[in-house]
């Protein structure tokens, strides 16, 4: 029996959740300031940090560039603002189970840096120059 993407994501999803929430005890958790707490690394909650500047899409948006508005053009981001009283303020705290298991997932796909991968490649280009015929 073959599993399909969605469910292999699905199935791992839960198993992330049950992770997070047996390591998250309500006895072994400890009061952190909430000034002081941030997102996990590579969780999409972490976004919910550009809320605060919906409060000047309020004040000055929209609004035509000028001399003393020099930063209309940043009005475009405003339509996501409503993701922070839906979504920030609600279900994604940070180190909550939406905070955990994004940054999992994210973390868990595969990366790389471009300069390490040209940096090992500039390595081996004496080699590749040599041997560029068997190649």
């Amino acid at each position: 029996m073959r599993m399909q993407t969605g469910q292999l994501l699905f199935l791992g999803l839960c198993i992330l959740m049950t992770i997070a929430s047996a390591t998250e005890s309500s006895d072994e958790k400890e009061k952190a300031d909430p000034e002081k707490v941030e997102y996990a690394k590579g969780s999409v909650c972490g976004y919910c940090e550009y809320c605060k500047f919906c409060q000047l899409c309020e004040k000055d948006c929209p609004c035509e560039t000028s001399p003393t508005k020099p930063n209309c053009k940043m009005c475009k981001y405003c339509k996501f603002c409503y993701l922070c009283s839906g979504v920030c303020d609600t279900i994604c705290q940070p180190g909550g189970m939406i905070d955990k298991v994004s940054a999992a997932i994210v973390n868990a796909l595969p990366s790389h840096d471009p300069d390490e991968i040209n940096k090992d490649i500039k390595s081996v280009d004496d080699w590749i120059q040599k041997n560029k015929d068997e190649l």
